[in-house]
C-alpha cells in the first residue's frame, strides 16, 4: 500500500526533528514522572503537576513553586553521548493543575548554572493555536528513551484542553509518565502545545493538550513567539525561500536569459558568493513562475556524477529520493545509450512537463574516474543540443573551472563558451539583502549598520555567507518587543568577521574536553580536503567511529555541519558552508598544528588518486613509506581505513621487492662463493667458503661442494652416534624385508629348533605382516585375532610396510610387484611385472608412493593411486641395499652395496648429496635433517652412523671441522668486501 502524504510528511519530520530538545523529570526516588520541551536557548515549558512530581509534592498541589530548582534530563542526547545530559532548572512561571481540566497545569522553568547541551536543538513554539490536524507526540518507544508518532489534533474541549487521537498501538500510546512533552507541528516544525496524559487505566490514558495560547498565557514574556529569523545563516537559500532572497534580480535574469539560450549552462564563482542560492531561490522560482513547464531536479556529482545524474533522471519521472536500485541501473543504461537530452525527453514524455532542467550543485565534487570523464562527454554532447528540451545546469568554484576547462578534449571548450560568471553584489543590491528580510518580518536594521554592513561585504568575494550568518545572530539576540537590529547587537555577536569564529568557538567551549578532541579530528580528518584546508569534504557515515558520528549530529543540530543521505543511502555529513573553514581561527590554529601530518597525508592521498586512475608506479617507498608506517604506529585513530590499507598493501610490495632484490644479491654471492670455493688452494679456506654458499643457498652443487671440500681435509661429513639416540627410527627398518635378509632367512633361523616355525614381521600397530621363510604371506589383526592369507603366484622376495600396516608392498621371485590397502580386509590396489628382478622395495609414511630398486641398475618411483604409474626413474648402479623415503616423501634415500648412500629430491628429480656409510640399514632421522645407516665395522662390531642432510647441520659440522671463520682479509682476497647480516 503506498503511505500517504500525511506519513511522507511524518517520516521528513522525524528524520528532520531528532527530538533533542525533549527534556525528562525524574522523582527524589529517580523515577521518571514527566517530561518537557526546550523552546529556546534557556526555557523549558512543562506541566505544572511534573513539577508537583519531580519536587515530592502531591501531583495536584496549587502552592507556588516559583524559585524552586529542579533537575532535568536531555534523554536523546544519551544517543549522540556518553550519558544523557543533566541540566538544573529554576521555576518561574507557575499556573496551578487543579482537578484534570481545572487550571492551566503548566510552568516555565529557565535554565541555571550551564547552558543547554550542546546538540540540544530547541524547537520554538507555534505563532498560534490549530484548531484540529495531523500532529506528532513524543511518545515511549521500545528500547529508546523516546521517539515521534503519530496523531490527530481535534478541537477544544475545555478553555485549555483539545483532544488527540492517537494513531500508534501498544507501546507507543501515550501514557502518564509522558505528559509535558511536545505536541508537534509536522510541517512548521513548531510547537503547538504540550501533552496532559489523564490516567484511565494501568498504564493507559486519554490524552489531551494544552494549545500554545495557554503556554504563551502563562509566561508571556518567555513564551510569547518571536517572528523566525528571515536570514539563512550558512545555509543555501532554497526555493522555498524565494520570498526571503533580495538583490539578485539581475543576476537571477542573465541566468533566466543562459538556461533559455542554451543547454549547459555552468554559474562559476569564488566560494561563498551564492551560485546555490541563485539557482535554487533565484532561477528556479522565476522558472515555475513562467509559461513553460519546467521539471527541476538537483543533484550532486557523488559519488560519481555518472551515477548521480542517472539518479536526477530517475527522481525527476517520478522515483523516490532514495532511487531503487533497479530503476538507478535502467536511467545509466539508457543515458548511455540515448544520451542526456534524448533521456530527458523521456522525462518529459513520462511527467508531461515541457522542459527539464538537471542542476549539479557543487560541480567541482566531480572526481577524475573514467566514469566521470564519460558523463563529461555526455555533458558536452548536450551543449551541442541546440533545441534540447534537456537544460544542465551546473554550480562550480572559480579555481574549479580553471582546472576543467583547460582540460583536453572538448568538455573544456564547452564549460568556456557557456558559462555565466557570477558579479559581486553591488551596495544597493546589499543594502536590499540586508533590510528587505527583516522588512517581511516587521522589524528593521539600523541604517548605519546596513550600510556598514554593505561597505564590509562590498568587493569580498565569499562574504555572503559572513553577511548571512550574522545577521541571523544579531536576530536570535532580539528580545521580546524589540522591533529593529542595533549595533549594540551587532558587537556583541563579534562584529561581521568575528561572529562566525565566536559562535564556533562557543559551541566548542561548552563541550567537554574529549568531545573537543573528537571535533578537532573529525575537521582535521574528514571534513577537510588533504590539499586544500579552505575545501570542505564530504564524509560518509562508514567513515567515523560511532563517537564521532554522534558528536557530528550534534555539531549540525548547531548549524555547523549538515548531514543528509548520498545516491547510495548512506548518510553523509560535511561542514555546511566553507565560510567556516576560512573564518574559524581555532580550526585554523588546529590546521597548522597538524601541518606535518597534513603533508604527509597529502602526499599519501596523490598517490592513492594515481593508484585509482591505474598508475601501477603509484607506490610508497623510501621515506614516504617509513612516515606513513610512523603515522600509522603513532596516530592510529587519525589513520582512514582505506589509508590503512594503502599502507598496508605497500609495506607488503616493498616487502616483496626487499626479498626479490636480497634474493638476486644472494644468488649472486652463492655463485661468487662457489668459484672461490672451488679455486681456492688453501682447503680449509675453500671449505668455509664453500660453507659460506651454503649457508645461503641449500641447491644440491652447493651440497655436494662442501663434502667434497670435507673430504679434501680428509674428514668425512658422517658422525658416529649411539644406536640408542637412533633405535625408534632404525626400528622402522622392520617394516622392509630386503632381497639379502630373504635369502638369510627369518631371524633366528639357525639359532631356534628346526621344527619352530619362523617369521619376518612387518608392521608396529596393531595389524601385522607375517612372512615365512618359504615367502608365503599372512595379514594379521591382533585386535580380533583374525588373520588372512595373501594368495601369490610365487614367493614374496622382497616387501614393505607402513608403520600401522595400513598399506603392503609384495615383489615375488617371478617379478611380480603388488600393492595392498589394509583395512578390516585386504585389498589388492594393483599389480606390474618389473623389468628385471626387484632387489629392495620402500612405500612412504603416507601410502602414497612405493620405490623399488632393480638389477637393470633403476630406482623406480611409482605412485600408490594411480595404477602404479613410474613417477620417476633414479639411476641406482650396483646392488641396492635398502630404500628409505624421507618423512614428508620429498626425498628418496638410496643404498649401495658399495657403502655409498645416495639422496633424491622427488620433487626435481636431482640428487642432493652422496656419502659413504657402513652397508646394512638406512633410514631417515624423524625430522628429516640426518640420515642414519646401520651396518658392521670392518672387525664385525655394529655400528650407527648419521649423515647431516639440512644445509644448517651440514654447515655447523663443516665448521667444527674448519675450526675457525673467514678473516676479512679471505673475503677480500676472495670474494671482497664482506656482506652485512641484515
Amino acid at each position: 500500500m503506498d503511505s500517504s502524504p500525511f506519513e511522507h510528511g511524518v517520516a521528513r519530520c522525524m528524520m528532520e526533528t531528532s527530538g533533542t530538545a525533549v527534556v525528562r523529570f525524574r522523582a527524589p526516588d529517580g523515577a521518571v514522572v514527566g517530561h518537557g520541551v526546550l523552546v529556546d536557548e534557556e526555557h523549558v515549558v512543562t506541566c505544572a503537576h511534573v513539577v508537583n512530581a519531580a519536587l515530592g509534592r502531591p501531583l495536584r498541589s496549587v502552592d507556588d513553586a516559583r524559585g524552586q530548582i529542579v533537575r532535568l534530563e536531555f534523554p536523546l542526547l544519551a544517543q549522540l553521548t556518553a550519558l544523557a545530559p543533566e541540566r538544573r532548572a529554576r521555576v518561574d512561571a507557575w499556573e496551578g493543575p487543579g482537578t484534570s481540566f481545572d487550571g492551566l497545569d503548566v510552568s516555565g522553568l529557565t535554565l541555571v548554572g550551564e547552558p543547554r547541551p550542546i546538540g540540544a536543538t530547541p524547537i520554538p513554539l507555534a505563532h498560534g493555536d490549530r484548531t484540529e490536524g495531523d500532529v506528532l507526540l513524543f511518545g515511549p518507544v521500545e528500547g529508546r528513551p523516546g521517539g515521534w508518532v503519530s496523531a490527530q489534533l481535534r478541537p477544544l474541549v475545555k478553555q485549555f484542553r483539545q483532544q488527540i487521537d492517537q494513531r500508534a498501538q501498544g507501546v507507543h500510546v501515550a501514557q502518564p509518565r509522558y505528559s509535558g512533552t511536545p505536541v508537534l507541528d509536522p510541517k512548521a516544525g513548531r510547537v503547538l502545545g504540550i501533552l496532559v496524559a489523564v490516567a484511565t487505566a494501568r498504564d493507559d490514558a486519554a490524552v489531551y493538550a494544552i494549545p500554545v495560547t495557554a503556554l504563551t498565557a502563562a509566561w508571556p514574556t518567555a513564551f510569547a513567539p518571536l517572528p523566525a529569523s528571515p536570514y539563512k545563516g550558512l545555509e543555501a537559500f532554497g526555493e522555498d525561500d524565494s520570498h526571503l532572497f533580495f538583490g539578485r534580480d539581475a543576476m537571477t535574469d542573465e541566468l533566466v536569459s543562459a538556461v533559455n539560450a542554451g543547454s549547459l549552462v555552468p554559474v562559476v564563482g569564488a566560494s561563498g558568493t551564492g551560485k546555490s542560492s541563485l539557482v535554487q531561490a533565484g532561477l528556479v522560482p522565476r522558472l515555475a513562475a513562467g509559461r513553460t513547464d519546467w521539471r527541476c531536479v538537483t543533484i550532486r556529482p557523488r559519488p560519481q556524477l555518472g551515477t548521480a545524474l542517472a539518479a536526477g533522471f530517475a527522481r525527476a519521472s517520478g522515483s523516490p529520493d532514495l532511487v531503487p536500485l533497479p530503476d538507478l541501473e535502467a536511467w545509466q543504461t539508457r543515458i548511455d545509450a540515448l544520451g542526456l537530452a534524448s533521456a530527458g525527453d523521456l522525462v518529459l514524455s513520462a511527467t508531461g512537463a515541457q522542459k527539464l532542467l538537471m542542476v549539479v550543485d557543487q560541480f567541482e565534487e566531480a572526481d577524475e574516474s573514467p566514469a566521470t570523464r564519460a558523463a563529461f562527454d555526455l555533458l558536452t554532447d548536450l551543449s551541442a543540443c541546440e533545441q534540447s528540451a534537456t537544460v544542465a545546469v551546473l554550480t562550480l568554484r572559480e579555481d574549479a573551472f580553471g582546472r576543467l576547462f583547460v582540460r583536453p578534449g572538448q568538455f573544456g571548450e564547452a564549460l568556456r563558451r557557456t558559462a555565466v560568471a557570477l558579479r559581486g553584489m553591488s551596495v544597493d543590491e546589499l543594502k536590499e539583502a540586508i533590510f528587505r528580510p527583516a522588512q517581511l518580518r516587521g522589524l528593521t536594521v539600523h541604517e548605519r549598520l546596513v550600510h556598514r554592513l554593505a561597505s564590509l561585504v562590498e568587493g569580498r568575494p565569499g562574504a555572503l555567507p559572513l553577511l548571512e550568518f550574522t545577521l541571523d545572530r544579531m536576530w536570535a539576540t532580539l528580545e521580546r518587543g524589540q522591533a529593529i537590529l542595533s549595533f549594540e547587537a551587532y558587537a556583541d555577536i563579534g562584529e561581521l568577521d568575528g561572529a562566525l569564529a565566536e559562535y564556533a568557538d562557543g559551541v566548542l567551549t561548552a563541550l567537554t574536553a574529549e568531545e573537543r578532541s573528537l571535533v578537532r579530528r573529525l575537521f582535521l580528518n574528514h571534513l577537510t580536503a588533504p590539499d586544500q584546508p579552505n575545501v570542505r569534504r564530504v564524509a560518509g557515515r562508514s567513515e567515523l567511529r560511532p563517537a564521532e558520528w554522534g558528536i557530528a549530529v550534534r555539531l549540525a543540530n548547531e548549524r555547523l555541519l549538515t548531514t543528509t543521505h548520498g545516491e547510495e543511502g548512506e548518510e553523509t555529513v560535511e561542514v555546511v558552508h566553507e565560510a567556516l573553514l576560512d573564518a574559524w581561527g581555532t580550526l585554523a590554529s588546529w590546521l597548522k598544528e597538524e601541518e606535518p601530518f597534513r603533508n604527509w597525508r597529502r602526499m599519501l592521498t596523490y598517490a592513492m588518486r594515481r593508484r585509482d586512475a591505474g598508475d601501477e608506479s603509484a607506490v610508497l617507498t623510501g621515506p614516504l613509506l617509513a612516515d606513513s608506517e610512523r603515522w600509522l604506529e603513532e596516530r592510529p585513530s587519525d589513520v582512514t581505513v582505506d589509508e590503512r590499507h594503502f599502507i598496508s598493501a605497500n609495506r607488503d610490495h616493498q616487502d616483496r621487492e626487499e626479498r626479490k632484490y636480497r634474493m638476486l644479491f644472494e644468488e649472486s654471492l652463492v655463485r661468487t662463493l662457489t668459484l672461490a670455493a672451488q679455486r681456492a688452494d688453501d682447503a680449509r679456506v675453500a671449505l668455509l667458503l664453500a660453507v659460506e654458499a651454503l649457508e645461503r643457498s641449500a641447491e644440491p652443487d652447493v651440497d655436494l661442494l662442501v663434502r667434497s671440500r670435507l673430504r679434501e681435509l680428509g674428514v668425512s661429513e658422517r658422525e658416529t652416534v649411539q644406536g640408542t639416540e637412533y633405535e625408534g627410527d632404525l626400528r622402522r627398518t622392520a617394516n622392509r624385508m630386503r632381497l639379502r635378509a630373504w635369502a638369510e632367512g627369518p631371524p633366528g633361523r639357525w639359532s631356534g629348533p628346526v621344527e619352530s616355525e619362523r617369521h619376518w614381521v612387518l608392521g608396529a600397530g596393531g595389524t601385522s605382516v607375517l612372512i615365512d621363510e618359504r615367502g608365503r604371506v599372512r595379514v594379521r589383526w591382533s585386535a580380533s585375532d583374525g588373520a588372512v592369507d595373501v594368495p601369490l603366484a610365487a614367493p614374496a622376495v622382497i616387501a614393505a610396510c607402513t608403520e600401522a600396516a595400513t598399506a603392503l608392498c609384495l615383489g615375488t621371485e617371478l617379478g611380480e610387484l603388488h600393492l595392498y590397502q589394509i583395512t578390516g580386509s585386504v585389498e589388492e590396489m594393483w599389480q606390474i611385472l618389473l623389468p628385471s628382478a626387484a632387489t629392495c622395495v620402500a612405500i612412504d609414511g603416507q601410502g602414497s608412493k612405493v620405490a623399488v630398486s632393480c638389477d637393470d641398475g633403476i630406482t623406480r618411483v611409482l605412485s600408490a593411486q594411480a595404477g602404479g604409474h613410474v613417477i620417476l626413474g633414479l639411476p641406482s648402479p650396483g646392488f641396492v641395499e635398502d630404500l628409505d623415503f624421507a618423512p614428508d616423501g620429498l626425498a628418496l634415500a638410496v643404498q649401495s652395496s658399495a657403502g655409498r648412500i645416495t639422496v633424491w629430491d622427488l620433487a626435481s628429480g636431482e640428487r642432493r648429496c652422496a656419502a659413504d656409510a657402513p652397508m646394512g640399514h638406512v633410514v631417515f632421522s624423524a625430522d628429516g635433517e640426518y640420515l642414519v645407516a646401520e651396518g658392521p665395522r670392518p672387525d664385525g662390531t655394529a655400528t650407527v652412523v648419521r649423515l647431516p642432510l639440512h644445509a644448517a647441520r651440514l654447515a655447523a659440522r663443516a665448521r667444527q671441522v674448519a675450526g675457525r671463520d673467514l678473516t676479512d682479509d679471505e673475503w677480500r682476497r676472495h670474494v671482497g668486501v664482506r656482506p652485512v647480516t641484515p
